[in-house]
């Protein structure tokens, strides 16, 4: 057995903690491996068995043991400690963009490569029992931590009533940052009437979301600063339809009419390229177009696009990169992931030569 020295900066119930699950990921204590009585334990640590039992008791909250009654305490199989639930609050298969989809490939492609395994949870808004399926998982300790994509109020509120519970979400965007570096990109190019169309929805249900719309205006604020620039935040929606209906009521009336549009969301993009069409007016001669765009996403346009792109292989690595941080530090609650900033892309649609 791995030699166990005991230091008096820290809790012994810890140290003891953190002794058996240095050999249980080790494998010195392999899958399934009986561990000796609390007693024994005892002996063995030279310690009292409350001690023993309140280390034991840090163990099965990491998910690395399981006590079964009148059998003994077990090493967790791997297949089951290493669980992570991603949960969908509403069915990506549904949603006009493709973010969602590719997201659930990444992780299923990244998930293996980390020694974890994915359970999915799909669809909370439809009546089906994964919200009470996930409960159950989360009761048995059968779940080590939830990203939650997509997230429903009814899967707001679930995570908001376990606060126990590590979760984080897989899309980290720098909007202040984004949305700086796109205006300050057609500032540069000579536009002075600028509109930026948020990537948020028209009623912002949730704190983060006012929060991210504000960060969104900030950096329109911050790129304008200076430039004699009159730039415009506003929020048309998440759809197509959203874009076309928007975009075409704004761009008939001439007196209205931006030189150049930021659009920070892809899919309103696809909708306003067709109202323009309708409309008659010409990419980049009538109206200067940015749009975002999720890496592999690229529609068809009457000219390249100029774009802000984002990879979403680069959200889901840097989403579990900061999740393994997280469950090593034994964190709890919401985890924040760091930030990602688009890449901004030249195409011909910003009056690039």
């Amino acid at each position: 057995m791995t030699a166990f020295e005991a230091v008096t900066s820290r809790p012994l119930q810890i140290q003891i903690a953190d002794h058996l699950a240095r050999r249980i990921i080790s494998g010195e204590l392999p899958d399934g491996a009986r561990l000796p009585s609390t007693l024994e334990l005892a002996e063995i640590y030279h310690v009292t068995p409350v001690t023993i039992h309140k280390s034991l008791q840090h163990l099965v909250q990491r998910q690395l043991i399981e006590r079964m009654p009148r059998r003994g305490t077990f090493v967790r199989s791997r297949e089951r400690v290493n669980v992570i639930g991603l949960a969908f609050g509403k069915n990506p298969f549904l949603h006009q963009s493709l973010l969602y989809s590719q997201l659930l490939d990444q992780f299923q492609q990244q998930t293996p490569e980390r020694d974890l395994n994915l359970k999915v949870y799909f669809d909370f808004q439809s009546g089906s029992r994964a919200l009470f399926d996930l409960e159950q998982d989360l009761a048995r300790g059968e779940i080590k931590a939830v990203i939650a994509s997509n997230r429903s109020p009814r899967l707001t509120r679930f995570l908001d009533d376990h606060p126990e519970l590590t979760w984080l979400e897989p899309v980290g965007l720098d909007q202040r940052g984004t949305v700086k570096k796109g205006v300050q990109y057609l500032i540069e190019r000579g536009y002075r009437k600028i509109l930026v169309v948020s990537m948020l929805p028209k009623v912002l249900e949730y704190e983060d979301f006012r929060a991210f719309f504000h960060d969104e205006q900030q950096g329109a604020a911050e790129a304008a600063a200076g430039s004699g620039a009159d730039v415009e935040v506003v929020r048309w929606g998440q759809t197509d339809t959203d874009g076309y209906e928007m975009g075409k009521a704004l761009f008939a009336d001439r007196t209205r009419r931006p030189d150049a549009v930021l659009v920070n969301h892809d899919v309103v993009c696809r909708g306003l390229l067709l109202a323009l069409m309708e409309l008659g007016l010409k990419i980049p001669r009538d109206i200067a177009l940015l749009t975002h765009m999720n890496h592999g996403c690229e529609f068809a346009s009457p000219v390249p696009l100029s774009i802000l792109e984002v990879d979403p292989a680069r959200m889901v690595s840097l989403c579990l990169d900061t999740l393994t941080k997280a469950l090593s530090a034994g964190a709890s609650g919401h985890v924040v992931i760091p930030k990602l900033t688009a890449e901004l892309i030249p195409g011909r649609s910003c009056g690039e030569p």
